[in-house]
């Protein structure tokens, strides 16, 4: 599978909804307004090999977490968040707040797609964070790496809470995207029926003990709440977890970003083997010769590469024709291989 979005040089500088951090836009803005916004690059986008139309409402990773309490903050390039209360934890609890100014904005521009393209393209969930992130936006980070240590089941507690808000929130905005044409998320994978891509960011700084303790219950309950789980395995430091998540066996797929500052997916070829035998699909972001690299070593099997530099049109149909033969090539080495062991 190749997810490969193309646009002309001349319609690059439109703005992308992915890029956009709605937080940014005062809330007097009018959902509509908001949207009129991404007409030009939807019109100038060009959906090749698997892409797909598709639009979500970015509010930044983590959301919940606002709609929790926390202060957020929003920046041109991303979002933060400025924790509550400094309350002790054994009297800090997550809930949705009533009548909360960023779940009601969440939910209205969501349904505004809805209104306007739910028969043209598939409609995204915001980015909702997992357990953890929210917990450190809500908490501090460093505060909730005290916590814990100091107090593990106290952390227990939040973590129950936290899953409970998680799936309050998914539900009602699964209910709003599920009347658009299939269900995606911030990153680009497409089912007709529940499926969300889970992550845990603050994984990278616990050990895999901590992990199996505070993370993977969460993850292995939202498997069994969705159709097509997939996590979002984001650098090197959560690795160590990486057999915990292997062996969920509802969790149907690993997206593998390798972070800042670290070779591109195409260098990471014995962790990507690693995914295909343990029977789970896997994505990555790749560039068009990353792409290329990779099949020439893998093949396509379980494989989805999200192409993440600009082609134009032109240069996308070059490239696809390029995966063709690439792939050609592959599969008739490996039927080559085989015919070895065959006895005579």
């Amino acid at each position: 599978m190749v997810v490969l979005e193309c646009i002309e040089p001349q319609d690059e500088a439109t703005l992308h909804y992915a890029s956009t951090f709605l937080g940014n836009y005062a809330p007097e803005i009018l959902a509509d307004e908001l949207l009129d916004l991404f007409i030009p690059r939807l019109q100038a986008t060009y959906y090749m090999g698997d892409a797909f139309p598709r639009v979500w409402p970015n509010f930044g990773p983590g959301i919940v977490a606002a709609f929790a309490g926390a202060c957020l903050n929003a920046v041109q390039d991303t979002t933060w968040f400025t924790p509550g209360g400094g309350e002790a934890i054994s009297k800090f609890h997550i809930g949705l707040l009533v009548d909360n100014p960023w779940w009601r904005r969440v939910q209205t521009i969501t349904l505004a797609v809805v209104k306007r393209w739910g028969n043209q393209l598939s409609i995204g969930i915001t980015d909702l964070g997992g357990n953890l992130d929210i917990l450190a936006h809500l908490r501090g980070t460093q505060q909730l790496l005290f916590d814990l240590v100091d107090y593990p089941q106290e952390v227990d507690r939040l973590v129950h809470e936290t899953h409970q808000l998680w799936l309050h929130c998914y539900g009602v905005l699964y209910a709003h995207t599920s009347l658009g044409c299939g269900i995606t998320c911030w990153g680009p994978c497409w089912l007709p029926r529940r499926s969300y891509l889970l992550q845990s960011d603050f994984s990278y700084m616990i050990s895999p003990q901590m992990f199996e303790r505070y993370v993977l219950p969460d993850l292995s309950a939202c498997c069994e709440a969705l159709d097509c789980p997939v996590y979002h395995l984001d650098g090197k430091g959560q690795l160590p977890h990486l057999d915990m998540l292997l062996a969920l066996e509802r969790l149907r797929g690993i997206q593998w970003v390798p972070g800042d500052g670290q070779p591109q997916a195409e260098h990471w070829l014995p962790l990507l083997k690693r995914f295909r035998q343990s029977g789970k699909l896997y994505q990555v972001y790749v560039s068009a010769q990353g792409a290329l690299s990779i099949l020439r070593e893998l093949g396509g099997k379980s494989l989805a590469l999200v192409i993440n530099e600009a082609l134009t049109p032109e240069q996308g149909k070059k490239f696809l024709n390029e995966i063709r033969l690439v792939e050609k090539d592959h599969l008739q080495r490996q039927f080559h291989v085989s015919r070895k062991y065959i006895p005579r």
